[in-house]
């Protein structure tokens, strides 16, 4: 008995049962239904009274006796021919919609779907039906243990959880003797007939409403045998009788047969852990990894090849932290003695590291330890990987870093001198020719001529010197994007007369097509357009000998004030192969033809695939060979909010300079003359000093409004001068100053920015440039 009072305790709950008045509702609507199946068919005399009683009973009896009628009204429509009607969704409908019918254990029974659970709960619901019937002949109970029958049986609800078929034929053993246990203790205080009584009554109700049931039948294994030799019409028949019989002898031979399977699966699987465990140790003892299982105290309780050899080097110690360094094994030990269960995870996720130093050679190696909990004992499972090899590897790769960042700082050096070398005289011979312009000069045509011939070779090879710092700063990472207001009609219409000349020269039709609907101002690069759009046209006037070069240009409007500019470079050139289509964006990549020889650096078009992919477009080319080819890319602009007026205002800029007084710091001689006449003309007052000492010195005495200065300079150069300007009273700290630098790499720029500079122009300065950072730095005060 005592297996079924556990069971008992475990599966009854003590919680709120539903009202019979919510439920009698329930049980309303659900008859309803049954009542809608019902009229397809001509129902008999009986169930039509039985429904015509229901409808006129009370609530209390309507819940009573409801099991009896639904079963009888569902086992009615189940038997119609043709009928549509299923038993058991229709059953799982009214579970899922009317949940209060679960709440009633006489009405939740019917819809149990395991056999097992419905037999166990019959069972209990027949006995629950003798003890309220005993009560009622008795009052309450004074024998302890029908007191403890009442409390599990009466005043709590069953548990619905599913039973296995043999656990339920344990607990329907159990069941038959606490029913025999039940009829004695009855039997003492009433007498024999009064049990009989009471039980016969009992299984009448039962009988009545659930012998519909196909389990029905496990309750006459409860009935006292007394009763069973009695006439009684509803108790099971001899046939009847055989018929359970052998319902039982068939549930013994399933649940045997079933215990026969489990016997096997578990030799099965007894057989396959078995097969697990060697093919475990295999993998564990083959381990390219140390694996050692100790305990608490440290103490070896198995370990694999690789870690014996570990111990073997370690003098073939047994305990674990004997193997270790002693600091590293002492912090261990210490974090192994104050490990719990709470602990666990962040045992786990730890990873330590130690060395082990022996004939002047470094051994490195990872530790992992797991916490294992087997037969109520803490062991510890540790991983020793030695990670030699990829520490070494590691140093490798970072001196080879190091190697490679000095490397490219000692690259970007020469390139920032070449830059500065290179650029200094060209910054002299590009700046007095923009000084001869037509209008002034005065000259003959000849002379002005060979000094355009010279203007113009000067900015091919500053192209070329462009290029090849384009190119670095690509590979470095290190090319920035500016977003800028600026004039796009004026920049197209620059390019466009200056192709057009060079075009005419070759006999080629040029136009740039531009639509209407592209604002005059957008913000962006400017100087990166121009350079996308330079190297695009300037091949295609290279490679095209006869024909023409078009451009056009196309706008599409976007969200939050931003347009999308699609450009289109075609000309009647030669031509790319097929073949070539895939390699002319590599650096240095040129195509040869037989009637052209091949020009350039090989960086043009590799550069302005990066530039066009840095602004945020895609470049991509047609071509096909003595046809013509076709560059295409789009990029997205933000529409500026300057106006005509604002940027005109940089032209007269002269007006504002005139008597302010400037200073520049410049040692190139060449380069003073050129800055010097470019000041003259906008009638500004100039003192020039050859080096930052000097321009120190002379700011300290004198009084400026601007100063001009170069970066590399003798004595102190253009950086350490802005800092100790900056550092003078308030008076001379927040003069203006305009870095002057032959080197255009972000470096430079940031330092420059660091120590106190303005603005940053890069060499060759042209009248422009200057023209509107002074426009900028007079109109801010």
């Amino acid at each position: 008995m005592s297996y079924f009072n556990k069971f008992l305790k475990r599966t009854t709950q003590k919680e709120p049962k539903a009202s019979n008045a919510s439920l009698n509702t329930t049980i309303a609507v659900v008859i309803e239904e049954l009542k809608i199946q019902l009229k397809k068919y001509h129902i008999h005399y009986e169930l039509s009274s039985k429904l015509k009683v229901f409808e006129k009973a009370s609530s209390e009896k309507k819940v009573d006796t409801f099991p009896n009628l639904y079963l009888e009204i569902e086992d009615f429509l189940t038997l119609q021919n043709n009928s549509s009607f299923e038993k058991s969704r229709f059953r799982q409908n009214l579970k899922e919609n009317y949940t209060l019918l679960t709440k009633k254990d006489e009405c939740h029974v019917i819809f149990i779907e395991d056999n097992h659970t419905q037999k166990v709960l019959l069972s209990q619901l027949f006995l629950k039906d003798v003890l309220l019937k005993s009560r009622d002949l008795l009052g309450n109970f004074s024998n302890p243990f029908l007191v403890e029958a009442e409390d599990l049986l009466v005043n709590s609800s069953l548990s619905f959880e599913t039973i296995t078929q043999q656990k339920a034929a344990s607990i329907l053993k159990e069941l038959f003797e606490y029913s025999n246990l039940i009829q004695q203790k009855i039997q003492d205080s009433l007498g024999l007939n009064a049990m009989l009584s009471i039980y016969n009554n009992a299984y009448n109700k039962h009988f009545n409403n659930y012998y519909l049931l196909e389990n029905f039948t496990i309750t006459v294994n409860l009935v006292p045998e007394e009763l069973l030799v009695t006439e009684n019409a509803n108790l099971p028949s001899k046939g009847q009788l055989h018929r359970l019989l052998k319902t039982q002898i068939s549930s013994l031979e399933n649940i045997n047969s079933k215990l026969s399977k489990e016997v096997f699966q578990k030799s099965q699987i007894q057989e396959e852990l078995e097969n697990n465990e060697k093919l475990y140790s295999a993998v564990i003892h083959n381990s390219l990894d140390a694996n050692v299982i100790f305990n608490i105290d440290g103490v070896i309780i198995r370990s694999n090849k690789k870690a014996a050899e570990f111990i073997n080097t370690n003098e073939k110690q047994i305990n674990f932290y004997k193997l270790l360094p002693e600091d590293f094994s002492a912090r261990l030990k210490t974090i192994i003695d104050g490990f719990s269960l709470k602990t666990i995870a962040a045992l786990e996720r730890e990873l330590f590291e130690f060395e082990v130093t022996k004939n002047d050679e470094t051994k490195y190696y990872n530790l992992k330890i797991s916490p294992i909990y087997i037969n109520n004992k803490m062991l510890f499972f540790a991983v020793i990987r030695d990670i030699t090899k990829d520490i070494r590897n590691m140093i490798r790769i970072e001196e080879a870093r190091v190697i490679a960042e000095k490397s490219a700082k000692a690259k970007t050096t020469f390139l920032s001198n070449m830059s500065h070398e290179i650029r200094t005289p060209l910054n002299v011979i590009l700046g007095l020719s923009e000084l001869f312009n037509r209008k002034d000069f005065s000259g003959n045509e000849k002379e002005y001529e060979n000094i355009e011939a010279i203007r113009f070779s000067t900015e091919n090879l500053l192209m070329i010197v462009n290029d090849i710092l384009d190119f670095s700063k690509i590979e470095a990472g290190k090319l920035n994007v500016q977003k800028v207001d600026f004039n796009f009609t004026e920049l197209i219409s620059n390019l466009k007369k200056g192709f057009k000349i060079k075009a005419e020269e070759k006999g080629l039709d040029f136009s740039m097509n531009i639509t209407n609907s592209i604002p005059k101002y957008i913000v962006g690069d400017q100087y990166r357009l121009s350079q996308i759009l330079n190297n695009l046209i300037g091949n295609a006037l290279k490679f095209t000998q006869k024909g023409y070069i078009n451009v056009t240009i196309t706008a599409k409007e976007l969200a939050d004030k931003t347009i999308q500019l699609y450009f289109t470079v075609e000309d009647s050139g030669y031509g790319i192969p097929k073949d070539s289509l895939n390699t002319i964006f590599e650096s240095f990549y040129q195509t040869y033809h037989s009637e052209e020889k091949p020009k350039g650096t090989g960086l043009g078009l590799s550069i302005t695939k990066e530039l066009v992919s840095l602004l945020g477009g895609d470049l991509s080319v047609k071509s096909e060979v003595n046809i013509g080819t076709t560059f295409s890319f789009d990029l997205n602009y933000k529409v500026s909010d300057l106006s005509d007026l604002e940027l005109q205002s940089t032209q007269d800029v002269n007006h504002n300079l005139r008597n302010k007084r400037i200073l520049v710091a410049e040692d190139n001689k060449l380069n003073q003359l050129f800055i010097k006449q470019l000041l003259k003309k906008w009638d500004a007052q100039t003192t020039i000093v050859s080096n930052g000492q000097e321009a120190v010195e002379i700011v300290k005495e004198e009084d400026f409004d601007l100063i001009l200065m170069d970066i590399q300079m003798p004595v102190l150069d253009g950086l350490e001068a802005t800092s100790a300007i900056r550092a003078l009273e308030k008076e001379k700290k927040d003069i203006p100053i305009v870095a002057c630098s032959a080197d255009v790499f972000p470096e430079s720029r940031q330092k420059a920015e660091e120590a106190g500079v303005n603005y940053y122009i890069t060499k060759p300065i042209s009248a422009k440039s200057i023209n509107e950072i002074l426009y900028l730095l007079t109109t801010s005060n």
